[in-house]
């Protein structure tokens, strides 16, 4: 069953003001990972400009399902072509998430995010269970 308080569209109703500061938090980091130096007003106004979008286009997906999208998106743009942060570019990789996503989900099958989320956690297990032979 889905946890609908960590859905956008809750999180947006509940705590906007946390979930803006998410946004421009995102927002930062992917500029980081491309290697751009926007101005701290970009970033805002930028993170401002998700927040609405996701409200209005994406409030079912959760905000760890925004930044795998971005992930995603970033490390599979394009061939031979640039990344920029804008706000086309995040809406082709939420919606191309989102539809692939909702297939899926249609099909009874797990999405790529929970699939991600699943070795992440096997992942965790495993180096612990190292840890504890040490």
């Amino acid at each position: 069953m889905i946890d609908k308080s960590s859905q956008i569209w809750h999180r947006y109703k509940t705590n906007r003001k946390q979930l803006n500061l998410d946004c421009i938090d995102l927002i930062s980091k992917c500029y980081l990972e491309l290697g751009q130096k926007p101005t701290p007003e970009s970033i805002a106004l930028m993170g401002t400009l998700l927040l609405d979008d996701l409200a209005v286009n994406y409030g079912r997906l959760e905000l760890d399902e925004v930044k795998y999208a971005f992930s995603k998106g970033i490390r599979d743009g394009e061939e031979g072509t640039s990344c920029f942060i804008n706000v086309r570019t995040w809406n082709v990789w939420l919606t191309k998430y989102k539809k692939a996503a909702q297939l899926k989900r249609q099909q009874n099958l797990i999405t790529e995010y929970q699939q991600y989320k699943e070795t992440q956690k096997q992942i965790g297990q495993t180096i612990k269970q190292a840890k504890r032979l040490k």
